[in-house]
């Protein structure tokens, strides 16, 4: 029987109105009370260690996210302890089991993270649902930091509701990225910079040729929807692979979540996750058209930084209707 997930931390807002949420993921092997607290007290600074020096003027050293958002609440989950069998089956928490993400035979141990995503992708989602109904879609953002923000991607690509406010994403990597980068050059267009066409007869055709009817019952195979898009196409991909039930319900074309805008920020003295992993993590995301910001930043390691922090804040300002210390803007 799976471990249960523990409490959320959850931090009020500092005003007396709800506006956001931010569902924030920690890394493997930390709890919500040792991330939470350490990244809302961390202060914002200037743009000076990120190579993408384009933004505009960031906020003021002396802002923090929680001092910046007045109105938004913070939800921090944990992750419930299991054995991680890279550690001779210690128990720790994680939001899934993994194998080390930039071996040699890492695709080969893809197999241990189903039955923790299965069940973390499912906990999130029911996160989400609740704050949507409280503040609306576009008011609630969601990330996380190493396997944390790996979890919290493959959690946006399987959401079935609307587009979110955006992604936040530190240190991280996209688990099952060569499947999905295989999807993408069944599409046709390959894993360039940039974007993918969102139609290919090719790729319908190739979707169409792999799918095996013996592999699920008549059931199924009569309710089974052929993907019209690479990004349909993406989540039929991920859904098999984690041996969820909705696979032969997957949607037939782009989902709105894939709408949401992403940021990935990675430092270039990462040890344990190394930079090249968030590279094609971005590079994936760009292949299906998701709008997503690739942010390095010199001499970090696996953590977040100040300047991070503040092209997290920066993004948010250009990709939300919200306005300075979390007002909404006026329509």
């Amino acid at each position: 029987m799976a471990a249960p997930f523990p409490d959320p931390l959850i931090i009020p807002p500092v005003s007396a109105t709800h506006k956001q949420t931010f569902i924030l993921l920690h890394g493997r092997g930390s709890t919500a009370h040792k991330f939470g607290p350490v990244i809302l007290e961390t202060p914002l600074s200037q743009n000076d260690d990120n190579e993408n020096d384009t933004t505009p003027t960031p906020p003021t050293k002396a802002q923090t996210l929680q001092r910046l958002y007045p109105h938004a609440k913070f939800i921090f989950p944990s992750a419930p302890r299991s054995r991680a069998a890279i550690y001779k089956r210690y128990l720790i928490p994680q939001w899934f089991d993994c194998w080390h993400a930039d071996g040699p035979d890492s695709d080969a141990h893809e197999w241990m993270m189903v039955d923790g995503l299965q069940q973390t992708v499912a906990y999130i989602h029911a996160l989400l649902r609740d704050e949507v109904s409280r503040v609306g879609a576009g008011n609630v953002v969601l990330g996380g930091i190493s396997q944390g923000c790996a979890a919290g991607l493959v959690t946006l690509l399987l959401w079935e509701g609307e587009r979110l406010g955006a992604f936040l994403g530190m240190c991280g990597w996209l688990p099952f990225r060569k499947g999905l980068a295989g999807v993408v050059d069944a599409w046709g267009r390959g894993m360039e910079e940039g974007a993918v066409s969102v139609t290919s007869e090719r790729g319908a055709r190739e979707w169409e040729d792999s799918f095996d009817p013996f592999e699920h019952d008549s059931d199924e195979v009569e309710k089974a929807v052929k993907p019209t898009d690479v990004a349909a196409a993406c989540v039929q991909s991920l859904l098999e692979q984690l041996e969820l039930e909705q696979a032969c319900i997957s949607p037939a074309s782009r989902p709105p979540a894939f709408d949401t805008p992403v940021f990935l920020g990675h430092g270039d003295e990462d040890e344990k996750v190394p930079m090249r992993l968030g590279v094609e993590a971005a590079r994936c995301l760009k292949a299906i058209k998701i709008d997503t910001s690739w942010n390095k930043y010199q001499g970090l390691g696996h953590w977040y930084s100040g300047p991070m922090l503040t092209d997290m804040v920066t993004f948010l300002r250009s990709h939300t209707d919200w306005g300075q210390n979390g007002e909404t803007k006026l329509l």
